[in-house]
């Protein structure tokens, strides 16, 4: 009996509870099962409708005018919102999500560099079928080719193999990773939407300042054309009133 009522008690004591141990592999497994899916979708349609529009807006020869620069940057203010769900204000999640802006800024300033895109001054303005309207203002024009096209290929690409990896690859390591550094899924997804704004926005800014600085030369160099050729003129309208 006395058996008997040491088991009920051992039985209806409560044990004593431990605190959760946290195990990162499964947390990264659990994470990556639940968001991967998602995150890889919304980037593999964002990633493609930016490169689409880049793409379009400069490849061959295209003047470099308002509407030129800012399509991509209409784009992205409409594309993104639809992405873009919150900031994670974490130490960490803000220098992930920081990272990915400054590199898309590099990568979009490098694709505009003249080793991949020349920039012309133009005296009419106009498109290829309009260059012979009449009273077309002089323009800057720009002219890429493979090597422009490869850079947003290339890195378009290394972003989504990065999003299958994530999400059929390697799901466990990222987890691992993610949750080790106190990272969050959203934090990683927002660095990859930053660094496309960032390319897009400075791809666009660096092509309107090099278009300006290619019609300020052009209109510095005309001003001393036009100031040479004037006072040859001056001097030969003196010359012949003196043989007069």
């Amino acid at each position: 009996m006395f058996l008997h009522l040491e088991v009920d008690a051992a039985v209806s004591t409560p044990a004593p509870t431990s605190p959760p141990v946290t195990d990162p592999e499964a947390d990264g497994r659990t994470g990556r099962r639940g968001e991967s899916g998602c995150m890889t979708t919304n980037i593999v349609i964002m990633q493609l409708a930016i490169l689409a529009v880049v793409l379009e807006s400069d490849l061959g020869r295209r003047k470099i005018g308002w509407f030129r620069v800012g399509r991509p940057i209409i784009g992205v203010v409409l594309i993104v919102p639809f992405f873009f769900t919150s900031l994670p204000t974490g130490e960490n999640d803000l220098l992930l999500q920081g990272s990915g802006a400054l590199a898309g800024a590099a990568l979009g300033l490098f694709s505009v560099c003249p080793l991949l895109v020349s920039v012309e001054y133009h005296p009419n303005g106009r498109s290829r079928r309009r260059a012979s309207s009449h009273g077309a203002k002089p323009a800057a024009v720009s002219r890429s080719g493979v090597g422009y096209a490869a850079i947003w290929i290339g890195v378009t690409a290394a972003r989504l193999a990065f999003a299958y990896g994530a999400q059929h690859i390697f799901p466990v390591g990222l987890g691992v990773f993610l949750a080790t550094d106190h990272l969050s899924d959203t934090g990683l997804t927002n660095g990859f939407i930053f660094l496309s704004v960032t390319m897009s926005l400075f791809r666009s800014l660096g092509l309107w300042i090099r278009g300006r600085a290619c019609l300020a030369q052009a209109g510095h160099s005309q001003a001393i054309v036009y100031a040479h050729r004037h006072g040859i003129g001056a001097q030969g309208n003196d010359q012949a009133q003196w043989n007069g």
